[in-house]
């Protein structure tokens, strides 16, 4: 270090707190054992001691508090870094008290009903969410007299999974239990990323709280985290019976298009069910309806055709 520097300002400043001390320490030394116990001389000299001591005492606390500040930010920037948290085996407990603080100001009376039904919405199983849902339906007649109608589907979408473990995963097939005619519900050519899926035969079941018959195949899936997934359904039907086609998704569902064809003497009335934002139009025409969803679609969320003859 050159003399110029050592005898700097910037030198002065760093060295000031211990000047003062080392002044402070030699005053009171002074004042208490070299000069007279009754003089000015003396008081002053312990005075200006008190003020030195004081002074570097508080100093030093006003930069340990700035420290402590610096080092509270750190310490939070380190915590709530994205490569810290994603290790931490508390993220649940941990949403769940940042969502209360959230949820306090706008719902003081009602923050915890409201955290629960948003935990409700969260994956708990293998499946992430769809990706790209698409669904094309074609409504046909079989028997207008008796009002019978085939209805065909051709479901197309990606099925995103956070692991490459084994699981299950349903397929079910809804359908109302007619009096005068037997329905008829089969879900058929099912492919996983371009692979033809052996299916065993399964009958559909009455379920007695809806009365509806429900056909279910059980699609074994493992080895990726993404999943193409295309099958066929067909159903025949009374219109009569049930008139509404329906869609209620069962996972956090992403990005959805949706298309129906009629036949002349059939027209639809297509209904958001619980979406944030409504469907685009496509297409709108006598026989077809084509509709967009852009954007996130939550379990029980979905879309109906309301169906009426002509």
């Amino acid at each position: 270090m050159s003399i110029k520097r050592f005898y700097s300002w910037e030198s002065l400043k760093i060295a000031s707190p211990w000047i003062c001390l080392i002044v402070g320490i030699f005053a009171y030394l002074i004042g208490y054992l070299l000069l007279d116990p009754d003089t000015i001389l003396r008081e002053l000299v312990i005075k200006v001691a008190d003020i030195l001591i004081i002074g570097v005492v508080v100093g030093f606390l006003t930069n340990a508090a700035q420290f402590l500040g610096v080092f509270k930010k750190d310490l939070q920037d380190i915590i709530y870094a994205k490569d810290f948290v994603n290790k931490r085996k508390d993220l649940p407990e941990l949403w769940d008290s940042i969502s209360k603080e959230m949820f306090k100001n706008k719902f003081s009376g009602i923050h915890k009903q409201f955290l629960q039904v948003m935990k409700g919405y969260f994956p708990t199983n293998e499946v992430s969410y769809y990706d790209d849902y698409n669904a094309h339906t074609t409504v046909s007649w079989v028997d207008k007299e008796k009002g019978l109608v085939k209805v065909e589907n051709i479901i197309h979408f990606d099925l995103i999974c956070d692991s490459k473990e084994r699981f299950t995963y349903p397929m079910k097939s809804w359908i109302h239990a007619g009096e005068e005619c037997t329905p008829i519900s089969k879900i058929s050519d099912i492919q996983v990323n371009g692979k033809s899926f052996e299916m065993t035969d399964s009958k559909p079941e009455l379920d007695k709280k809806t009365g509806k018959l429900c056909q279910e195949f059980n699609v074994s899936l493992c080895g990726d985290t993404c999943y193409s997934i295309t099958y066929k359904r067909e159903e025949q039907y009374n219109i009569h019976d049930d008139y509404y086609l329906a869609f209620r998704s069962l996972y956090i569902l992403n990005g959805m298009k949706v298309c129906l064809d009629l036949p002349e003497d059939i027209n639809a009335t297509f209904i958001e069910r619980g979406t944030q934002h409504d469907f685009d139009t496509v297409n709108n025409s006598k026989n077809r309806i084509e509709m967009k969803y852009k954007g996130i679609v939550l379990p029980r969320q979905g879309y109906i055709f309301a169906l009426q003859t002509i």
